[in-house]
């Protein structure tokens, strides 16, 4: 570098150069060796400086999430209606007005619910009164004000038979009495504390939908469909044959919560989850997975494994004479390899369940649970009389005196689907080993409903039911339900559950109705009406450049976006 300079000339020239510039004399008069250290001292301070001013910004800066991004999304299904009062039909539908719309209330991350539309509420000391007031300058995407007269219109319209909305069930004994724009009141008939849930309802838009007739609800919706949740639909794609393949979102700028970081959100439809490996570089989300496919996702993405209410069990048909002997059913639920299935099955995603609640339930207590155990099945069976003497490897026992010997045969029926299909035949190779024999039939799911599970025939249902996170299991569980279309899919009755589950249905202390629950727990679990199997988990895979996602129980897929809030793509760093 010193080389650069004439030193020549600069020697004649000493004298004309400025004070500033006689630093250059010292370069000279040291050695090139000197120089050289001088330099690579000169080269370690800045580098210390830097490190230094580095760390001192690390220190006193933090990362944060900031504004932007768009998240595409890739789903299977397709909308039909994009009307909340029909989204129980469809989950695309659920998905788009999970995003567009709100409730009175909504669920947190936790499954705890929490107020959205509404500022406060109170529920009158009998429990049949729950008085809302709407939180203060709520406005649709559009401007226009959002008052207790959407909220009238959305119920009437529910109730409404023209309209055919599968909530109309949930509210038509239902009384609305709006006391101002920001004051509505609901009565109930009786009290029920799980009611408090159905106020998550995605309230309509009066002035767009009141020009709509009863009969076009379910069909397309109108194009100037205004938004009061996170998003508002900015633009609607179909294909040749008139279907929706694609809907943008746009961040509502008039949504009155917390606005999301994400500035777009775009929802690609397609057939079947066989078409995501296709995706996979295109898209930062994939709704759905199934277990299988999370190799495919194993690279860059984060796979949530989401808690949904619903489980699968084997529901033992009491009125048949072989299933009516407890012996019977407790053998067959110490033979029932649940931690198989699931490894199998499901490769691991799923939580085993013991009792007619879940987790999230927060019912808790003691109660019996039969762990795998094959030697002490066949104990069981054997000491109940049930032998294979003509060593045919089906045990067999005369169940009425003067009749044959009745062999351990049974028949399961399940819906044409190859993770329950797989299951039965785990559970089938199993018995077999305590000697009995079942025969599987699955049926597509329409059928099944039609010519069994209606008419209850069958001597086993391999079925998943779904439940609430506010827990009322009389649908599931009373006498007064066996017949369809009640849930009592075993055929249970039991005089003592009949009543813990009635008055828990109108007790409004949360402590004492978690007791009857306990209490109706145990006995289920003794009486064992069914076998419970296995609570699968709702698995996403997003790209791991999308950060803030925070779930962990949802009452359906929908609800994986409750915090969407707080999903960020982009981030800064700002003083601490």
């Amino acid at each position: 570098m010193i080389r650069l300079f004439n030193i020549d000339k600069w020697k004649e020239n000493k004298n004309k150069w400025p004070k500033k510039g006689q630093w250059l004399a010292f370069l000279i008069a040291i050695s090139r060796t000197e120089r050289i250290i001088l330099f690579f001292l000169l080269i370690l301070g800045l580098g210390a400086g830097v490190s230094w001013w580095r760390i001192s910004y690390l220190e006193n800066t933090k990362v944060v999430p900031t504004k932007g991004g768009i998240l595409r999304e890739v789903m299977v299904g397709q909308p039909q209606s994009l009307n909340p009062l029909f989204a129980l039909l469809n989950d695309a539908d659920r998905d788009i007005s999970e995003l567009i719309f709100a409730g009175l209330l909504k669920y947190d991350q936790e499954g705890s619910l929490i107020k959205d539309l509404a500022k406060d509420y109170k529920i009158s000391k009998d429990g049949k009164i729950y008085e809302f007031t709407l939180e203060d300058n709520l406005f649709w995407s559009d401007g226009e004000e959002i008052t207790t007269q959407d909220i009238v219109f959305t119920i009437e319209s529910v109730r409404n038979p023209e309209v055919q909305s599968p909530l109309r069930l949930i509210w038509q004994e239902v009384k609305v009495e709006k006391t101002d724009n920001k004051t509505i009141k609901f009565i109930l008939p009786n009290p029920y504390p799980p009611f408090l849930e159905n106020f998550t309802f995605k309230i309509l838009p009066y002035h767009i939908f009141n020009k709509v007739s009863p009969q076009a609800f379910i069909l397309e919706p109108p194009q100037n469909l205004t938004s009061s949740g996170q998003f508002e639909i900015k633009v609607i794609e179909k294909d040749s044959e008139n279907k929706i393949r694609k809907i943008i979102l746009e961040r509502n700028p008039n949504f009155h919560g917390k606005a999301s970081f994400l500035e777009k959100i775009e929802i690609t439809f397609i057939p079947t989850t066989g078409d995501f490996p296709t995706w996979k570089n295109k898209a930062l989300s994939f709704a759905g997975i199934s277990s299988e496919q999370k190799s495919i996702f194993k690279e860059n993405f984060n796979i949530y494994k989401l808690s949904v209410p619903r489980y699968f069990a084997l529901f033992l048909n009491q009125n048949k004479s072989i299933l009516s002997q407890k012996e019977v059913r407790e053998a067959l639920a110490f033979a029932t390899p649940k931690n198989e299935i699931i490894e199998k099955i499901l490769l691991g995603e799923a939580r085993i369940i013991d009792s007619p609640f879940l987790p999230e339930n927060r019912i808790e207590g003691d109660f019996k649970q039969y762990k795998f155990n094959l030697k002490k099945a066949q104990e069981i069976l054997e000491k109940a009389g049930w032998q294979d003497k003509d060593k045919d490897g089906i045990r067999e026992k005369i169940l009425k005196e003067g009749e044959k010997a009745t062999p351990l045969k049974l028949i399961l029926f399940t819906v044409e689907q190859e993770e329950l299909k797989k299951a039965a035949e785990i559970i089938q190779a199993r018995w077999k080993e305590i000697g009995v024999k079942l025969v599987i039939r699955t049926l597509e799911p329409t059928k099944l409903l039609q010519e069994n599970i209606k008419e209850r025939k069958y001597d086993i249902l391999l079925f998943g039911q779904g439940l609430s996170i506010i827990p009322d299991p009389y649908p599931f569980w009373s006498s007064f339900q066996k017949e369809y279309p009640g849930l009592n899919l075993s055929l249970y009755q039991n005089k003592d559950i009949d009543e813990l589950l009635k008055n828990s249905r109108e007790e409004l202390n949360s402590k004492k109705r978690r007791g009857l629950l306990q209490k109706a727990q145990q006995k289920i679990t003794d009486d064992i009406p069914a076998i419970f199997l296995y609570s699968p988990y709702y698995l996403y895979a997003v790209r791991d450049e999308v950060k803030g996602i925070d779930g962990k129980y949802i009452v359906d897929p929908s609800k994986r976006f409750i915090n969407i809030e707080n999903w960020y793509i982009y981030e800064k760093r700002v003083a601490r």
